[in-house]
C-alpha cells in the first residue's frame, strides 16, 4: 500500500470501532424520591458554565424541584427562582482549572415526603466538616 501509516478499511465499513466504544450515559435524568422530582446533569452541557439562569432553565425544562449538578467542584445547595441545586463536589478533591484548591467532599439526601435534609462533607484542612441544608417542598 502507499505508506503513511493508515491502515485499510475494514470489512465491515469501519464499525468494529464503534462496538468497542464504552457505553453511552444520557445527558439527564430525572428521579422521583417522595414528593420530589429530581434532575441529574453533568452540567458540562450548560452553557454557560455554572451560570444560575442557564441552571434554571433546565431546571424547568426537566420540570423537576431540584437539580443536581455535578459540573463545579465547589460543594453546596443554592435555592434560586423557586428551585433547588445541589452540587456535589468532588469526591476526590481532583484538580479543576476553574479552582485549584479543590477541597474532597460528597453529600447525602434524606427525602421524607416533602422535606430534604441534605448533609455536606468535606475534607478541609485534614478534618471533616459536615453542614446541614434543610428544605421543604410547597404543597
Amino acid at each position: 500500500s502507499g505508506g503513511g501509516g493508515c491502515s485499510s478499511p475494514s470489512a465491515d465499513g469501519g464499525n468494529a470501532a464503534l462496538n468497542n466504544l464504552p457505553p453511552s450515559f444520557p445527558e439527564t435524568k430525572v428521579i422521583q424520591l417522595g414528593s420530589f422530582r429530581i434532575g441529574i446533569i453533568g452540567g458540562h452541557q450548560v452553557v454557560p458554565w455554572g451560570e444560575m439562569s442557564a441552571l434554571a432553565m433546565v431546571r424547568r425544562r426537566l420540570n423537576v424541584d431540584v437539580l443536581v449538578c455535578g459540573w463545579r467542584r465547589k460543594t453546596g445547595v443554592v435555592e434560586y427562582e423557586g428551585g433547588y441545586y445541589i452540587f456535589p463536589g468532588s469526591i476526590t478533591g481532583a484538580y479543576s482549572a476553574h479552582d485549584p484548591k479543590v477541597n474532597p467532599s460528597f453529600l447525602l439526601l434524606a427525602v421524607q415526603g416533602t422535606n430534604i435534609v441534605c448533609y455536606v462533607y468535606e475534607l478541609i484542612n485534614g478534618e471533616v466538616d459536615v453542614s446541614k441544608t434543610e428544605f421543604s417542598k410547597q404543597q
